[in-house]
């Protein structure tokens, strides 16, 4: 075994190579093997890195045997679904996918509400209709994702990159999106109540019809924001100026029109 081409082809879908990088690392993680290449699975970035930590771990005269068995039964199994591979391969969905490489990975309409994800990559994955509720996202890669429909209620999306993601129809009451990237986002119809966006970028973000209630607006890039339609109410952390600036450009602020009614 001469490196990650011994132990499977690379024509496999983005599911089955998620959970089997996966699987590698903290296979490797817990073999007697030097601090330096322990550090390296912390770190890999590419699949040049993880071919290198592969073939210094053989030179360490480390046994892939073991592991061999069920990367086969990953390969051959008769699903793609994200959370059946994650158990053939022994893996807990919701512990083991922290830092984890899920480029286009598909986990649309799956349950993994409280999952720890910090630093996980998911560039181009597919996420529609996903529960991730509680879920720790924090300084996640999800550039270009579809999280359109998503449960993202109470998450922890702080500092993550979420440039030109979908999240239409979303749900994210209650999420901390502090020191996020949203621009060129779209968040039209999607429920931004009681929300941290204390420094956000949202430059040419679509917030169209959005709902924004009780959201920290501190700090927040409106520049280029299709804003039109969008409900705010009570919202902490803007200025009378930014305020009349978003009514110009379409937004409707509630309190505005329970002050004309009591009038």
């Amino acid at each position: 075994m001469t490196g990650v081409e011994g132990l499977w082809p690379h024509n496999l879908s983005p599911n089955r190579l998620a959970v089997l990088e996966r699987k590698l690392v903290i296979w490797l993680q817990k073999q007697p093997l030097p601090a330096d290449i322990h550090e390296m699975t912390l770190h890999y970035n590419s699949h040049e890195d993880l071919q290198l930590l592969t073939q210094k771990a053989a030179s360490q005269g480390c046994h892939f045997s073991e592991l061999q068995t069920t990367v086969q039964a990953i390969i051959s199994a008769k699903t793609d679904n994200f959370l059946e591979l994650a158990e053939i391969a022994g893996l807990n969905p919701l512990e083991d996918f922290a830092q984890a490489k899920l480029l286009g990975a598909n986990l649309s309409g799956l349950d993994l509400s409280g999952a720890k994800l910090p630093n996980a990559y998911l560039r181009g994955a597919d996420l529609s209709d996903i529960d991730l509720t509680f879920a720790d996202l924090k300084n996640a890669n999800l550039g270009g994702a579809d999280l359109s429909g998503a449960l993202l209620s109470d998450a922890d999306l702080s500092g993550a990159d979420l440039h030109r993601v979908s999240l239409v129809l979303a749900n994210l009451s209650g999420a901390n999106l502090t020191n996020v990237n949203l621009e060129e986002a779209n968040l039209s119809n999607c429920n931004l109540s009681d929300v941290n966006l204390t420094d956000a970028r949202l430059k040419n973000a679509n917030l169209h019809q959005a709902g924004l209630a009780l959201t920290n607006l501190a700090g927040v890039d409106f520049t280029g924001v299709n804003i039109k339609e969008a409900r705010l109410w009570h919202d902490a952390g803007i200025s009378e100026n930014v305020k009349a600036d978003l009514i110009k450009r379409g937004a409707i602020f509630d309190e505005n029109v329970e002050k004309t009614k009591r009038d």
